[in-house]
């Protein structure tokens, strides 16, 4: 997936930030938060304007993952198209898009600070402040 590592690096390099929310800013994408039921966020371009949904009751450590997530959206797919991050099993399916979008985070989130020699992946995600299944996603992508 070498083109997500490389649109990664581009934004990092424009902005000089790898902060999910400072990135949205600088694209001009508007955080609302909201306490969804089962959307964790979602992304979708109103009039011109983009707007991230972010459900208000997760922890913030997981917000941050969720803003990069949708931000992957914005940058790698289609305009125009809305896409959910779903807390739950729906009839959404986790297809391409899905994971290309959690690549993108992992690798704005994680690149930067590879793991120490021995740092098991579970040791890693909690200096990172990341659910491990993201550490996995980047891991997965490495090979």
């Amino acid at each position: 997936m070498s083109f997500i590592k490389t649109a990664v690096s581009n934004l990092v390099e424009q902005y000089s930030t790898r902060d999910p929310f400072e990135l949205a800013d600088h694209l001009g994408i508007t955080i609302i938060r909201f306490p969804f039921k089962k959307i964790k966020g979602l992304v979708i371009s109103l009039f011109g304007h983009k707007i991230i949904g972010l459900n208000s009751r997760l922890p913030e450590q997981l917000q941050r993952v969720i803003v990069a997530h949708e931000i992957g959206h914005d940058q790698l797919h289609p305009q125009g198209m809305g896409y959910f991050f779903m807390i739950k099993e729906t009839f959404f399916v986790n297809g391409k898009y899905e994971r290309q979008a959690n690549q993108f985070a992992a690798e704005l989130l994680l690149a930067e600070d590879k793991p120490a020699y021995g740092e098991s992946i579970e040791d890693y995600a909690k200096r990172k402040n990341v659910p491990v299944e993201l550490v996995r996603v980047w891991v997965g992508s490495e090979k």
